[in-house]
């Protein structure tokens, strides 16, 4: 079970947004406790009576009030919660490598968008070793050293970084479900790819860290680069 704040003094906008991020993650399957803050002050008084969070969506502009010179208290008192900052502007995206936020979220924002914020929050808490359910039987693996995964007629070839190659008989589609969306993208019916190993995006094709090039479905070329693009922005938040 997660602990997750909403902070922002638009009633109305986080009326709207706590159903979304409900619904969001009832589709994810993640069970989480979601509690409405309209100020920071009522957020610390939580904080003060027991509770602890796991992730706040942190509006920047909170009335009277800065939501990054907050995230900075935060910070200095060591209160362990994860940030993704609201905001209307991109200006302090910047200024806010030092509270190291998770994403920041422009309004009006799409579910896919709040999925990637939620997507990128799990993966820091979870391990990159996964368990692959192959109906049946198990596989425990690191996800992080897959390049991509490849369809062979009725089999999945994963693609390991280390040159080595595992055959699975499980089709691609259940293997993407047990994939981080924060990491894998599908850039073809065939090939499912680790975000962290492609160099470039072209049209219609991607060049992977090791030259090796990959075709790009002309109906998946835009949701790939979208999701190349925020992959590689927040990996320099990151650094």
């Amino acid at each position: 079970m997660y602990y997750i704040a909403i902070c922002d003094d638009d009633t109305s906008f986080t009326a709207a947004f706590h159903k979304r991020l409900s619904s969001v993650l009832a589709s994810k399957n993640i069970a989480a406790e979601i509690e409405d803050f309209p100020d920071t002050a009522s957020f610390l008084r939580r904080l003060e009576n027991g509770r602890t969070f796991d992730l706040i969506f942190l509006d920047i502009y909170l009335g009277g009030e800065n939501g990054y010179f907050f995230a900075k208290q935060l910070r200095r008192e060591a209160v362990g919660v994860d940030i993704v900052f609201i905001t209307t502007t991109e200006s302090y995206a910047v200024a806010g490598y030092d509270v190291s936020p998770i994403l920041y979220l422009v309004k009006p924002f799409q579910d896919d968008q709040i999925a990637y914020a939620l997507d990128i929050f799990l993966k820091k808490h979870q391990p990159s070793q996964i368990l692959l359910d192959l109906t049946g039987e198990f596989l425990s693996l690191d996800a992080a050293h897959i390049l991509y995964i490849e369809v062979y007629g009725h089999k999945s070839c994963l693609h390991m970084a280390s040159g080595e190659n595992r055959e699975l008989r499980i089709p691609l589609n259940r293997l993407e479900q047990q994939l981080p969306s924060s990491a894998f993208v599908r850039s073809h019916q065939s090939y499912l790819v680790n975000m962290g190993y492609i160099q470039s995006v072209a049209r219609y094709q991607l060049t992977l860290s090791n030259g090796l090039t990959l075709p790009i479905s002309q109906s998946k070329y835009l949701s790939l680069q979208n999701s190349f693009i925020l992959y590689v922005k927040q990996q320099k938040l990151w650094l």
